[in-house]
């Protein structure tokens, strides 16, 4: 009877592990959960930035303001949104 109180007394220190085992991979889900949403954020303010890049382009049609248009433009990663698929 001296063994059955000691094997439950042994049981009930060992079953407080789960639950903390689980709250470090639920708190683990959420900080990489956490961080991939920061760096989508990232690169939607960075395509942003592109855009309105894009838009203050000059109104002018001489050569000179197409010139100076084309020269300030990134096309380097133009296409970097289908090669990321």
């Amino acid at each position: 009877m001296d063994e059955s109180n000691n094997i439950s007394a042994v049981q009930e220190r060992g079953s407080s592990a789960g639950p903390i085992i689980g709250g470090i991979i639920i708190l683990a889900v959420i900080v990489f959960g956490a961080l991939y949403f920061m760096g989508q954020r990232e690169d939607n303010q960075a395509i942003n930035d592109e855009i309105n890049a894009i838009n203050s382009q000059s109104d002018s049609d001489t050569a000179a303001a197409i010139e100076a248009d084309l020269n300030s433009t990134e096309i380097e990663n133009l296409d970097a949104e289908l090669n990321a698929s």
